[in-house]
C-alpha cells in the first residue's frame, strides 16, 4: 500500500505558509509560520514601516512553500521529521541551553549563541530608528525627495556592493 500523501493537496497547503506544515504533521512548525507571516505586516504597519514588512512576508512566504515540499520530498523517502520551532530552535544554542521546548520547563538554562542576539539586537536598533525617522520626517518634502533616491538608488548600490565584495573576497 502506498503511503504518500497528495501532492496536489501538499501544494494547496503549501500557499499557505504554515499549512503546509501543519499538512505534513508539524504542528509546532506550522503555527509558529503562520503567526510570524499574519502578524509581520501589522506590526511593521503599526511602526510606519509596512513596505518592510511585505518585503519580509514575500521572504517567509517563499520560504515555508519551498521549505514544504523539501520536507514532504523527505517524508516520502522515509526519513523521520520532527516537529521543532521554526526560528526559535534556531535562536537557541540547544546543547548549551538543554532545551528541551518547553520555555517553562526548568532545563531551560536561558544560554543563546551571542552572535545571533547581537544580530536580533541591531536589526531592532535599525528598525526602531527607521520608524523614528519616518514619523519625524513624513510631510516635509526633504523626506519625500530622500524616499524617491532610496526607491531610485538603493537595490541598484547593494548590488554593486555585493558584486564587487564577491569579487574582492574571491581572492
Amino acid at each position: 500500500m502506498n503511503n504518500r500523501r497528495s501532492g496536489f493537496l501538499t501544494f494547496l497547503a503549501a500557499l499557505i505558509p504554515g499549512v503546509g506544515y501543519m499538512y505534513l504533521g508539524l504542528m509546532r512548525k506550522g503555527l509558529e509560520a503562520l503567526l510570524i507571516y499574519m502578524l509581520l505586516e501589522p506590526v511593521f504597519r503599526l511602526l510606519g514601516l509596512g513596505f518592510i514588512g511585505s518585503i519580509l512576508r514575500t521572504i517567509l512566504w517563499f520560504y515555508t512553500f519551498i521549505d514544504t515540499f523539501n520536507i514532504a520530498r523527505r517524508m516520502d523517502m522515509g526519513e523521520t521529521i520532527f516537529d521543532s520551532d521554526l526560528f526559535i530552535s534556531k535562536i537557541l544554542d540547544r546543547e548549551k541551553a538543554n532545551y528541551n521546548g518547553n520555555f517553562a520547563g526548568k532545563n531551560y538554562s536561558g544560554n543563546v549563541d551571542k552572535k545571533i542576539w547581537i544580530t536580533i539586537a541591531w536589526a531592532l536598533i535599525i528598525i526602531g530608528s527607521l520608524s523614528i525617522i519616518n514619523k519625524l520626517f513624513v510631510g516635509n518634502e526633504i523626506y519625500y525627495i530622500v524616499k524617491s533616491a532610496i526607491n531610485k538608488y538603493f537595490f541598484p548600490i547593494v548590488f554593486i556592493c555585493s558584486g564587487v565584495y564577491l569579487l574582492v573576497k574571491k581572492k
